[in-house]
C-alpha cells in the first residue's frame, strides 16, 4: 500500500509594503509621504452663471399679468394666483409653453419662499387640458390638499407649493 501524499504547507506571505510605497512612486519612500498631501480638496462642479438679462425682460414680482410666449396657435389659457404666502397677491399665465415654479431665478415664476424647492414643480398644456409637474421637490407638491407627482388640473384647483397656496384658473381658449 502507498501511503497517502500531503502537500507542504503554503509559503509564509510575503511583507505588505508600506502604505506610502503603494500610493507614491516607486522610491519615493518615507520623506516624500511626510510631504505628500494626501487631502486635496476639489470643489463641486456649479453650473455657469446665467447672463443678466436686460431689464426690460426681468420678471418683476406683483407685476401685470405677463403671458407666456406661445410657440404657435391658440387654445386654453390658464391663470395661476397666489391668494396666500410669501408671494401673496402675483398671478401669471401659461399658456402652450411649460411654466416652471421654483425659487431659482431661471424659473417662469419666481417664488422667494425658503419651503419651496430651487426648481420645484411645472405646469405644462397636454392638448387641451394643463397638468401640474412635480420636479422632485424636497416638501413636495399638493393639489387640493393630496401630495402629487404630476396630476391633471381642473380650474379652482388649490396648489400648495412651499408655504404658498396657489389658485389655478382655466381662462378658455
Amino acid at each position: 500500500m502507498i501511503p497517502p501524499t500531503t502537500a507542504p504547507p503554503p509559503p509564509p506571505p510575503a511583507p505588505a509594503p508600506a502604505v506610502a510605497e503603494t500610493i507614491l512612486a516607486p522610491g519615493a519612500g518615507a520623506a516624500a509621504a511626510a510631504a505628500h498631501d494626501a487631502t486635496t480638496l476639489i470643489p463641486a462642479w456649479q453650473p455657469p452663471a446665467p447672463a443678466p438679462a436686460p431689464a426690460s425682460e426681468t420678471p418683476v414680482l406683483g407685476g401685470p399679468t405677463r403671458p407666456l410666449h406661445a410657440v404657435g396657435g391658440g387654445g386654453p389659457q390658464a391663470e395661476l394666483t397666489i391668494e396666500s404666502g410669501p408671494d401673496a397677491g402675483h398671478t401669471h399665465r401659461a399658456s402652450e409653453t411649460a411654466l416652471r415654479l421654483g425659487r431659482s431665478p431661471d424659473n417662469d415664476l419666481i417664488l422667494r419662499d425658503p419651503a419651496t424647492s430651487g426648481h420645484h414643480a411645472r405646469v405644462e398644456r397636454r392638448g387641451e387640458q394643463f397638468w401640474i409637474v412635480d420636479l422632485g421637490s424636497t416638501n413636495g407638491t399638493l393639489v387640493n390638499g393630496e401630495p402629487i407627482q404630476e396630476k391633471e388640473l381642473n380650474h379652482g384647483d388649490r396648489i400648495t407649493i412651499g408655504q404658498n397656496a396657489v389658485h389655478f384658473s382655466v381662462l378658455g381658449g
